[in-house]
C-alpha cells in the first residue's frame, strides 16, 4: 500500500511541474500519521522534504505539519491527539481524521461552474455545491467530494506580488 501511495506521489509531483500552464494542477496531499516528528524527519531525510509554514492555528487535539517536496509541491501531516484507529467526527462521514487531495484552479467560480456541468453527483444534488470560504492568506478554497466520497480540498491560486 504505502508503495503505491509513493509511486501516486511521484507521478502527481512529475506531472504538477510540467502542468503549470493549466488551469488545474496538483498542490497537496494530507495524511494522518502516528507520530508527527518520525515522519516529518522520515520525509526530511528521505524525500529532502522542507517544512514550511502552516497557515493555520493549532487545534487543542491536532498537530499539523506542512513540507514542501517539489515546486508547488506540499505533504501536510497531521497527528490527531486522540485513537486515530477510530473514526474522528468530520463533515466527511466514514473518514478517519482529515485525509484529503489537493488541487488548484485558476478560478474557483469556473471550476464550480465546470463541477456542475460535468459531475451528476453535484448536477443531481447527491452532493450540494460547496460554499467558497478563504484560506487564511485570502485565497478563496472549497472541499469537494469525488464519487466515492473521497475528500478533495480545491485552492484558488492568488497573482503573486511583485516587488
Amino acid at each position: 500500500m504505502i508503495k503505491h501511495i509513493f509511486f501516486i506521489l511521484f507521478v502527481l509531483t512529475t506531472y504538477s511541474a510540467i502542468s503549470q500552464n493549466r488551469s488545474v494542477w496538483y498542490n497537496h496531499i494530507t495524511f494522518d500519521v502516528h507520530n508527527l516528528d518520525t515522519s516529518v524527519a522520515f520525509y526530511k531525510k528521505v524525500f529532502q522534504a522542507d517544512t514550511i509554514p502552516c497557515p493555520f492555528t493549532s487545534q487543542p487535539d491536532l498537530f499539523i505539519k506542512w513540507l514542501k517536496v517539489g515546486e508547488g509541491v506540499e505533504l501536510h501531516l497531521s497527528q490527531w491527539l486522540n485513537n486515530t484507529s477510530q473514526a474522528v467526527e468530520t463533515d466527511y462521514k466514514g473518514h478517519v481524521g482529515f485525509v484529503h487531495l489537493g488541487f488548484m484552479v485558476t478560478s474557483i467560480d469556473a471550476f464550480l461552474e465546470n463541477l456542475q456541468k460535468v459531475s451528476t453527483d453535484y448536477r443531481t444534488g447527491k452532493y450540494k455545491l460547496p460554499a467558497v470560504d478563504r484560506m487564511p492568506y485570502g485565497a478563496k478554497t472549497v472541499m469537494i467530494q469525488d464519487p466515492d466520497g473521497n475528500v478533495i480540498h480545491v485552492i484558488e491560486a492568488m497573482p503573486s506580488k511583485k516587488a
